[in-house]
Order: structure tokens, then sequence, then C-alpha cells
């Protein structure tokens, strides 16, 4: 980073964060749990579905204890909500390749 970009980048991001807290209305509560089923249902049927060896390249879903798998968003969205409607799916893209990620901070 550039000295001139490093103070713009320092200056951006030591601005306050606000947190406020506020009561989580039915709807909302219900849509919360509906994602978290969703995902704790993909992560328990992952590896017995080989969901990462099946299907790279490809969009995949799971709503109501079913997998769902397209070739682009707008198809695995039409999927889901012709099926469940009412449910807040969980949604990855499975790279083509696997690829290795190094996570390190650089400062």
């Amino acid at each position: 980073m550039t000295s001139s970009s490093a103070g713009s980048y320092y200056r951006v991001m030591s601005k306050p964060l606000i947190i406020e807290e506020e009561e989580m209305t039915p709807e909302f509560a219900r849509a919360w749990e509906s994602a978290r089923r969703n995902r704790m249902w993909f992560n328990d049927h992952v590896v017995e579905l080989e969901v990462y060896k099946r299907y790279r390249g490809k969009y995949v879903a799971s709503a109501g204890g079913e997998l769902f798998v397209a070739d682009t968003p707008e198809e695995i969205h039409r999927l889901l909500h012709e099926k469940y409607p009412d449910e807040v799916a969980h949604v990855r893209y499975i790279q083509r390749e696997k690829l290795d990620r190094i996570y390190a901070c650089q400062w």
C-alpha cells in the first residue's frame, strides 16, 4: 500500500461502528430459523452427498431437507421458489477447481 492509499484506508476504516439491537419480529425469527435449519442440513449432508466432488462449477442449495443443483443463480432461485417459496435456502457456488487459500494480514 502506498502512503497516500494507506492514509485513506485507515481514515475510512477508523470510523466508529454503531451496532443497534432491536427486537426480533416473529416474521424475521421464522426466516432466521429457516436459514439456520437449511445451513445445518447442508453441513450435515455435504460429505454424504459428495457435493464438492460431484457439483463443481454448479450452484447448490439446501431447503426443506433437499439438495438442489443448477448451472445459474437464476435457475437455482427458480427451483427453490417453485418447491419451497417460504424457505430461506442455503445457497453456495462450488468452484470448478479446488483452490488452496492462505489467510494472512500483511500490515
